[in-house]
């Protein structure tokens, strides 16, 4: 995949082309855009004519075709998940996201169980400890009873 551009821009035809579609757009290019019979420069008509070469070979094999196919699909996907992230961005801009957040995993929410945990059991050691050291605990702060 070169560029850009797609195989079967390149060969002028829709994606459901079939071979002997495939095989008359090529024919069509290939005398338009053989060095030998363009008007265009000699690197240029070259380079073209390889382009038109390598969409027909790849999209006139069906095994090809399909991974070809496939990774446009794919290529597609990526796009509008960038799509989709750039208008969070937006939107986090604007502070719009709750319509936008997503659930929390199950790991997030095993981590958010064990933070809890810990820090009920340590305010729960805590005043263990200071019932059986003989301290009293001080619900007012010692800066405010001065």
């Amino acid at each position: 995949m070169k560029g850009e551009i797609s195989y079967y821009k390149i060969l002028g035809v829709n994606e459901n082309a079939s071979n002997h579609e495939l095989r008359k757009a090529f024919c069509k290019l290939s005398i338009e855009l053989h060095p030998d019979t363009t008007s265009l420069g000699i690197e240029e008509a070259k380079s073209k004519f390889q382009d038109v070469l390598e969409a027909y070979e790849n999209l006139n094999n069906s095994n090809l075709r399909k991974i070809y196919d496939d990774k446009l699909k794919e290529k597609l996907r990526s796009k509008n998940k960038n799509k989709i992230l750039s208008s969070l961005i937006i939107d986090s801009k604007n502070q719009n996201l709750v319509e936008n957040r997503r659930p929390f995993s199950n790991g997030e929410l095993f981590s958010l169980f064990l933070l809890f945990i810990i820090i009920s059991i340590s305010l729960i050691c805590s005043i263990f400890i200071a019932s059986f050291t003989g301290k009293e605990l001080d619900t007012i702060p010692i800066w405010l009873v001065k």
